[in-house]
């Protein structure tokens, strides 16, 4: 009858140093890319507004990465459509700070701008944007710039992005006013 109780404490004695005595192995977390993921993941919550899956995506993108310019963007996305101005703002130029060569960041933050109605700050994200590298989208921002034009009646600026957008993208441009 001694000998279970010994067998047993022995195997347990076995086991737990085995465990002990393997190296653990390192698990390589990516938090960038683990951040990038949360942030799609918030904006196809957004996409559903399911505003509390969005905002707990957005806050583990955060912990993940908060020096990462794409989660302060996407937060500047989610606040503005949440009508939240100052919040809003202050992420956009926070993800500006931390990269401020990312064009779709200039050319949202444009967006937003025009939507306050301080046009001249918009033209300047929309040109910022025009002009990062590694930018591809230069005719929605050129159309952006546009748009904004039409909304400040400012038709200089209208006509010079609109022509600008004809030697990008003709069929787009013919869409504009």
């Amino acid at each position: 009858m001694k000998f279970i109780p010994h067998f047993f404490m022995f195997c347990s004695l076995i086991s737990l140093t085995a465990c002990v005595s393997q190296p653990a192995e390192e698990v390589d977390f990516d938090q960038q890319s683990a951040a990038k993921a949360r942030v799609e993941l918030a904006l196809g919550y957004l996409s559903q507004q399911n505003l509390d899956a969005t905002k707990q995506n957005l806050d583990k993108a955060m912990s993940y990465a908060p020096d990462y310019y794409l989660v302060h963007s996407a937060f500047a996305y989610f606040y503005q459509q949440q009508g939240n101005v100052a919040q809003a703002r202050e992420a956009y130029l926070k993800a500006i700070k931390l990269d401020d060569k990312q064009g779709d960041v200039h050319n949202n933050y444009g967006t937003f701008l025009c939507s306050q109605g301080e046009f001249q700050t918009a033209y300047e994200q929309f040109d910022l944007a025009m002009t990062s590298p590694n930018y591809y989208r230069q005719a929605d921002s050129l159309e952006n710039k546009a748009l904004c034009a039409l909304s400040e009646n400012n038709q200089t600026v209208y006509q010079q992005s609109k022509q600008a957008l004809e030697k990008m993208d003709a069929e787009r441009a013919k869409k504009l006013k």
